[in-house]
């Protein structure tokens, strides 16, 4: 597992009008089509795709997609549109779900439906309008969940992209051979998280059957345009039976056969196979592969003649079990599968061509139970044009389609098998050994920065006399590892005994960087849970499922720093929230600023007004000018205070201004390399995304550190700050304001790119002077003297009168 996790397959797609671009190798494949209009820089962390890029930890990288689908009207004639009823390509009835929305699904026959209502309202045939499609055949569709959600769709050879809800039809640009199916997995529990947006927005396209010297296709942005490339060959010939998306192991995978008729899954891009090789019982392009909702690493592939599970993303796959019957496995012999289901809670169902039913659970291992249920009953039949799947509830519905053949609408009848009551009559099934199990985080994500951990809570009441313990399972414990403790928590109202468990998720220091970048899965079910435990209320339904977190050791969406504002200008009166809010301007000397933030005197050719905004900086900080300073932060998680920061930052006056200096130089500092300054960073050309960003935690280097540049100059500034630090910004002589950039240079602090802006109000300082000092003291010695002069005058004259008066008395 650790070599395989080395190796990475994720694209990034990053637009250029976002003013971001990526550390990379190679160049930027920039392409224009009518469905995008920016530019898109792909990044790639494998050395096996298009070009050579060193993996960075540039999880800064933020994904963005500037063109939304419902601006990408197709610029066609009315006249030119065609109108084409779309219809499923096989003979048998399909259903494909939204794993994010129950409610939503398409069901794929003689004509295709979409339901947003669970098929409780009738619906019209889903057509197609546009130039381009005129047998309307549908090989596979998948849900995306982006920025809104839509449908990705093979009609006739040819990927589009639907909005329901609209007539908006969008032919996929880049695949430049015919394909038959689309895969793409999705993550549902949130659409703001970087990590879950960049996994919903990649899609597979490729042909089942095909060899590996032809071309699959991936797209990095929802479907609006692919890329090509090619399975790495196997040691021998091999043939492709799908081509899917791993989000617990952030890889692509592929279902490979050799000659032999045994197929294995596969890394798209290495030469390492994922799981042992198997008989393939079936032709290829039967064999279809699961991967239920959840994220929990869980794999189903099965054809007509086999049915394979996996709990480890199908490093170990196994054969599924009927109970009851030693050594049966699904199918038995003579019979055939038709079709399988799966939901999130991890429950399976599996129908065959002979009307058995079978259901169980997915666990360390997947043992089914033959139901009761008489298939051959006209409200539980299944035929061709019929599908199956759990509702809510956790029960089987068999849904059938009902025709009107006046106004072509399609309503739908739901059969609902009781699976509680099925499991009651089964004498093979062990009582559920819990009566209360529940947690504090099904379903929620969360985040560990640097140094932290993630604390949940199940509680659980076990049946009397049947003692059991619940397990906790990790999908990357090469970057994770839980620690867990049970103790008794009281009784219930009926006196039964109440259990707690306690566990603490915390990182594997050792792990690289790309390991935490997973989205991992915290699982925590019932030892031996059977196929028992299952209820018709929903709330004991959500009581005995597994109870699943999702964790990513990144950084938290919602973390940020904030200045610390003690004193401000208009707590000490110096300035009013009504002047500032009042289109406030000042003016900033062309002396004092550089537009290239190079700190050059004299490089700017006018003085600058700039408007204040109040809604982004409020009152500015209030600072002496003769006051050696250096501002505080505070570190927030949403609304919640966490701590003060005590990392390394460093700072840069939005505007360009250079009329402050700092206290230390590199020899005050004790540093033993050359220490970094913004000249040094800014000539490099790091200008990630923009001047303002080019230094920060992925590039800073600690003057501290014997491995750094040699110190060749000790009397250099030193521009790093730490509140902890004796470092300080001195101003000069100067009264106004200053907006400061600060950005948390420190990479053992957090794996968030901290960042935030404002204002200061210099004050105190004295009125620059007009004249040169020389001047200026020999005019005050000139005035000295003359005033010297006079009083010496004035003296004399008045002696001289005192004397005048003497005589004439005399």
């Amino acid at each position: 597992m650790a070599t395989m996790a080395t190796l990475s397959t994720l694209a990034y797609t990053v637009f250029s009008a976002t003013g971001i671009s990526g550390k990379t190798g190679c160049s930027a494949n920039c392409f224009r089509s009518t469905m995008l209009l920016s530019c898109a820089t792909v990044i790639l962390l494998s050395t096996s795709l298009l070009c050579p890029v060193m993996a960075d930890s540039s999880h800064s990288v933020q994904w963005l997609l500037s063109d939304k689908l419902t601006q990408l009207k197709p610029e066609i004639p009315v006249q030119q549109m065609n109108r084409v009823n779309l219809k499923y390509y096989l003979e048998e009835a399909v259903l494909v779900w939204n794993p994010c929305n129950i409610q939503e699904a398409l069901w794929m026959w003689n004509s295709v439906h979409y339901t947003d209502t669970l098929f409780e309202d009738a619906s019209y045939p889903l057509v197609y309008r546009g130039p381009y499609i005129y047998d309307g055949y549908v090989s596979s569709a998948t849900f995306i969940n982006a920025f809104t959600t839509y449908i990705a769709i093979v009609i006739d050879g040819q990927v589009f992209l639907h909005i329901p809800s609209s007539d908006i039809w969008i032919q996929s640009k880049g695949v430049t051979a015919s394909v038959r199916q689309v895969s793409s997995q999705q993550c549902c529990f949130s659409r703001v998280d970087a990590d879950c947006k960049m996994l919903n927005n990649m899609v597979i396209l490729y042909n089942a059957g095909m060899s590996e010297d032809q071309p699959a296709f991936y797209s990095t942005n929802g479907g609006l345009h692919f890329i090509p490339f090619f399975v790495q060959r196997s040691e021998t010939k091999g043939y492709i039976g799908g081509v899917y998306m791993m989000a617990v192991l952030y890889k692509l995978v592929a279902l490979v056969a050799d000659i032999e008729n045994k197929f294995h899954l596969h890394f798209v891009f290495s030469s390492i196979p994922l799981s042992e090789t198997y008989p393939l019982l079936d032709p290829l392009t039967q064999l279809e592969m699961i991967q239920p909702p959840g994220m929990r690493g869980h794999v189903i592939i099965w054809s007509p003649h086999m049915l394979l599970y996996s709990p480890n993303n199908g490093i170990v796959l196994l054969p599924v079990h009927e109970i009851g019957q030693d050594q049966s496995i699904i199918p038995p012999p003579g019979d055939s599968i038709r079709a399988v289901t799966t939901a999130k809670n991890g429950i399976i169902a599996v129908i065959t061509h002979n009307r058995g039913l079978y259901y169980g659970r997915l666990d360390l291992e997947a043992n089914v139970i033959k139901l009761s249920t008489n298939l051959n009953n006209p409200n539980f039949q299944v035929t061709q044009d019929t599908v199956v799947f759990f509702d809510v509830y956790g029960d089987l519905v068999i849904l059938k389609p009902l025709y009107n053949a006046v106004d072509f609408k399609v309503s739908f009848q739901k059969s609902v098998v009781s699976l509680q009551q099925e499991l009651t009559q089964t004498p093979t099934v062990l009582p559920c050994p819990v009566e209360q199990f529940y947690g504090n985080f099904n379903g929620k994500l969360y985040y560990i920065d640097i140094g932290a951990s993630a604390h949940l809570t199940i509680v659980y009441v076990p049946t009397p006399h049947c003692p059991f313990f619940p397990v906790v399972t990790l999908t990357n414990s090469e970057a994770l590892y839980t620690e867990q403790i049970i103790v008794e928590d009281g009784v219930t109202p009926e006196g039964y005994k109440k259990f707690k468990m306690e566990i603490w998720i915390h990182q594997v220091l050792a792990a690289t960087e790309f390991l935490k970048n997973f989205i991992s899965t915290v699982t925590v079910d019932l030892m031996e849970r059977g196929v028992s435990c299952n209820q018709l209320n929903p709330q004991c339904v959500l009581s005995f499922s597994p109870q699943e977190a999702h964790i990513i050791a990144g950084c938290p969406v919602t973390k940020h720093i904030r200045v610390m504002r003690n004193v401000t200008a208009c707590s000490r009166g110096v300035l009013t929230e009504k002047q500032l809010r009042d289109n406030f301007t000042y003016t900033i000397p062309k002396e004092v600023y550089d537009p290239e933030y190079l700190s050059r005197p004299n490089a700017a050719t006018e003085d600058r007004t700039v408007r204040y905004d109040y809604i982004s900086y409020l009152c500015p900080v209030l600072v002496y000018h003769d006051m050696p300073w250096v501002p505080s932060f505070e570190l927030w998680d949403g609304d919640k205070f966490v701590e003060v920061v005590g990392a390394d930052f460093v700072m840069l006056e939005i505007h360009g201004m250079h009329n402050y200096k700092y206290l230390q130089t590199a020899k005050k500092a004790k540093c033993v390399s050359q220490p970094q300054d913004w000249i040094s960073i800014l000539n490099k050309g790091q200008h990630y995304p923009s001047t303002l960003y080019a230094w920060n935690k992925d590039n800073y280097a600690s003057c501290k550190d014997y491995n750094g540049p040699p110190l060749t100059d000790p009397d250099a500034e030193y521009q790093v700050l730490n509140k902890e630090s004796k470092n300080r910004i001195v101003f000069s002589n100067y009264n106004g304001f200053y907006i400061f950039q600060a950005t948390i240079v420190d990479p053992t602090y957090s794996y968030c790119f901290l960042v935030t802006r404002f204002s200061v109000f210099v004050y105190g300082a004295f009125p620059p002077r007009i004249l040169p000092s020389g001047v200026l003291t020999a005019f005050f010695i000139a005035i000295f003297t003359a005033l010297l002069a006079i009083g010496y005058f004035v003296r004399r004259n008045v002696k001289r009168k005192f004397h005048l008066l003497d005589i004439n008395k005399s």
